[in-house]
């Protein structure tokens, strides 16, 4: 029988820009605007703002459709987004950000929430493993029982759990915003709280990040300083730097 880590960890995904899985080149009635020759990523600390150029349905609906294959365990997909265009909306989260970013100048900011409770819909997942043979009814019960015992336990396996699948499927927002030569960064630093009111979302559901999307105005924020790589990287053990090999 597989063992438990083999049904909770999720399977190694790498998309290929261009694939089928995405169509990105095969985009009718997508924003004319794309290019080939995409704009970096927009990192912090230097947000970029926004021209008054509007961003198309179509266009937007690409994007986002690049955050479905994304990996998630138990191919939960807790990721759920909000699409804000109101001026009204984007002023607010705007003010409900704890940070000083031009959020209301982008055309379309995304509010990505990830749902604590969508481990509960494990045995729909598992009877399709049933149902196209991958494992048996007696394999499908014992994950079950040990998903929902791991689930469970405590609330914050569950949070933990719901906002790393929905970061996964920011990441991929971003390099679909990319590829449509959008600009676009994430906010994880707001009022929750609020933004939850104001936007009548359930409980059980997390605000993970606001991803405001749209043309840059002026020129793309300035590369920030990273850390060598060799500097984050240990070798066995934390704190033991990763050096050439002896």
């Amino acid at each position: 029988m597989p063992s438990f880590s083999e049904y909770y960890s999720s399977s190694p995904i790498t998309p290929r820009l261009g694939s089928d899985n995405f169509s990105m080149h095969d985009k009718a009635g997508a924003d004319s605007h794309y290019s080939s020759k995409k704009p970096p990523l927009g990192v912090g600390p230097i947000f970029p703002s926004f021209n008054g150029q509007d961003i198309t349905d179509d266009c937007l609906a690409q994007v986002i459709a690049m955050a479905r294959p994304a990996p998630s365990e138990w191919n939960l997909q807790t990721s759920r987004w909000i699409v804000v265009r109101s001026d009204a909306g984007r002023k607010f989260l705007e003010a409900a950000a704890s940070v000083h970013v031009p959020l209301s100048s982008a055309p379309v900011v995304l509010v990505c929430l990830a749902d604590t409770l969508a481990w509960k819909s494990a045995p729909q997942y598992l009877q399709e493993m049933i149902a196209s043979r991958k494992i048996t009814e007696e394999e499908g019960r014992e994950a079950l029982r040990q998903l929902r015992e791991y689930y469970s336990s405590s609330p914050d396996i569950a949070k933990r759990t719901a906002l790393a699948n929905a970061y996964v499927a920011v990441h991929q927002i971003l390099l679909g915003a990319a590829e449509y030569n959008l600009s676009a960064y994430w906010v994880t630093e707001f009022d929750e709280a609020r933004i939850k009111t104001h936007f009548h979302i359930p409980d059980h559901f997390l605000v993970a990040a606001l991803l405001p999307i749209g043309y840059c105005q002026g020129a793309a924020a300035p590369a920030v300083s990273k850390l060598p790589v060799r500097s984050s990287i240990y070798r066995e053990k934390f704190g033991q730097i990763l050096g050439p090999a002896s």
